[in-house]
């Protein structure tokens, strides 16, 4: 059971992440990461929502590797945007890593555009919360 949901949710993602990289418009936000680069630290400021679309992250806290995300599609930095508060965690390439940066602003037009990433992220979050 838990290889068909892992299945299903990597065609969901496999599925949004064609539509939202044929959206043109989107290419400006289209950034590359080279091994071992941060993307963004803990405590910054920044509310960028990213999405990964090749390569593997590390999710840090401080120095302890708390996740990685490895499937594109993938969204992280969501957490600083909806709270309205400065990084949780440091994200670090693991290898060369490829994904649209959706700048602060741009975001609530995005969602809008594309309500399944809206739907993924109260997911997420949730999931996180019950995690906790």
């Amino acid at each position: 059971m838990e290889n068909r949901a892992n299945k299903f949710l990597w065609g969901t993602k496999f599925l949004m992440l064609t539509q939202i990289i044929k959206k043109s418009e989107l290419d400006q936000y289209i950034t590359t990461f080279g091994p071992g680069q941060t993307i963004f630290l803990e405590g910054d400021e920044s509310q960028d929502l990213y999405i990964l679309l090749s390569g593997h992250v590390d999710i840090l806290k401080g120095n302890k590797n708390i996740a990685e995300i490895n499937i594109g599609g993938s969204l992280f930095g969501e957490m600083s945007f909806f709270l309205g508060a400065r990084r949780t965690a440091s994200v670090k390439a693991r290898n060369e890593v490829r994904a649209i940066r959706i700048p602060q602003e741009e975001i609530p037009n995005f969602l809008r555009d594309f309500p399944n990433v809206a739907e993924d992220i109260t997911k997420l979050l949730a999931k996180r919360l019950n995690e906790t």
